[in-house]
């Protein structure tokens, strides 16, 4: 590996364009829904199923994922993946059934779901301490959560132009994620196996904060299995996810039905709406590594909840597109704060696939925001219920958060004495 590219913040950018790249799967489908719909004679429920199956798929996808960038150097894994992030839109710019849709949409979720768990896990590798950890994945997942705010109003404006606006968004913008994805994975690295940062100390990091410390064992996937916690983790996760990913591929729709604000202010929250989501994977990673990943997760979550309830009641646009900013904001530093604890509970050895199972919980939240929350909506005529549904889902994973503790054994007095000795 050459010098540059041991650089880990070098690494650590790097992976954030290529998240950046990816977030138009998840962030932008909300604006195809309707215009794909109506150009090709097919129901809402039935395109919003779409997005349901590309989570479904990307986060399964995650599991398996997890484990090749354990064992393997990310540059051709990453290079694939690139391809099959572009050629899933590129189909989908050609495709008039909506089963074909779900084909080619749920394909090319197999190129996302291994970048977004290599670009964490790249996170994890890098950057062993307790006290960056969120730090770091936070700015990588910032891609991602912010990313789509730079094409919202690049793809809206290419789908309105016409009927069949939206295939050339899907192949003008399919092109793009191929080529810089696969550029970008050229220059991708792990560190070697067993290094670490100079001067790192393992046992003094461990004691380093009670709030987050490393796992005193290298947990396998079998043994992290059998930790209550992994079931409380992966309940919370599914919850959350489920609240936010329905923002996500309804807030248009909600907008212009239910409160009748317009598309403009729909469109306008959904673009703004995704740049505290990214900055704030950031901002909430930095602070859960001084004041632990499980009250920031509770604050973070209670607030987004309390937020949804209030849009529910808003018929001013501008407040609207505020709500929806405070509501993303509070929702993306969940995908800081869990791959941080999967590191912080269960070890960085396995933290691609241990990290992987955790959120597969994302595939189940993702029946409900997609295809179920659209079905409510077809059958009371409201995007009131979902959302009441969304709020309540986001205050019980924050209160879930709060029920969790470490697995790892507690801090031997012989480690205490040793790191004492050591201090200057």
């Amino acid at each position: 590996m050459s010098g540059a590219l041991r650089n880990r913040w070098l690494q650590a950018v790097i992976a954030l364009i290529v998240m950046l790249m990816i977030s138009p799967y998840e962030y932008t489908f909300t604006l195809f829904e309707k215009p794909y719909a109506k150009a090709n004679g097919v129901g809402l429920s039935s395109v919003a199923l779409t997005f349901t199956i590309y989570i479904v798929v990307s986060a399964l996808f995650m599991i398996p994922s997890g484990r090749w960038s354990d064992r393997w150097q990310p540059r051709w894994f990453t290079t694939v993946a690139g391809i099959v992030t572009g050629a899933g839109w590129l189909a989908s710019a050609h495709v008039h059934s909506v089963w074909l849709l779900w084909i080619a949409y749920g394909l090319g979720a197999l190129g996302p779901g291994y970048i977004y768990c290599n670009s964490v896990n790249n996170a994890l590798k890098w950057f062993p301490e307790a006290r960056r950890r969120g730090l770091a994945v936070g700015l990588i997942d910032m891609g991602f959560g912010a990313g789509s705010a730079l094409f919202i109003p690049f793809l809206s404006g290419i789908i309105a132009a016409s009927v069949f606006g939206y295939e050339r968004a899907f192949t003008v913008m399919g092109i793009i994620m191929l080529v810089v994805i696969v550029i970008a994975a050229q220059f991708l690295r792990y560190p070697e196996k067993g290094w670490v940062p100079a001067g790192y100390d393992a046992t003094r990091d461990r004691l380093a904060s009670n709030r987050t410390r490393s796992a005193t064992h290298e947990y396998t996937p079998g043994e992290m299995l059998r930790t209550w916690q992994c079931y409380v983790a992966w309940i919370g996760l599914t919850l959350i996810t489920a609240s936010g990913l329905m923002i996500t591929a309804h807030i248009v729709d909600m907008s212009t039905t239910t409160l009748a604000l317009g598309a403009a202010v729909g469109v306008a929250a959904a673009t703004y709406s995704r740049i505290p989501n990214g900055v704030m994977r950031w901002i909430g990673g930095w602070i859960s590594d001084r004041l632990g990943r499980e009250i920031c997760m509770f604050v973070s979550f209670c607030i987004m909840g309390l937020t949804l309830l209030a849009m529910t009641v808003t018929h001013n646009g501008a407040l609207f597109i505020v709500e929806a900013l405070v509501a993303m904001g509070t929702w993306g530093p969940l995908f800081s704060l869990y791959p941080a604890l999967v590191g912080d509970y269960w070890g960085r050895a396995n933290s691609g696939i241990n990290y992987g199972i955790v959120y597969s919980g994302k595939a189940v939240g993702a029946v409900y925001a997609g295809y179920l929350a659209a079905f409510l909506f077809s059958l009371t005529g409201s995007w009131l219920l979902p959302f009441y549904i969304a709020a309540g889902s986001a205050i019980l994973s924050g209160l879930i958060a709060l029920c969790l503790r470490s697995p790892s054994r507690p801090i031997e007095a012989a480690e205490v004495e040793a790191v004492g000795a050591a201090a200057p």
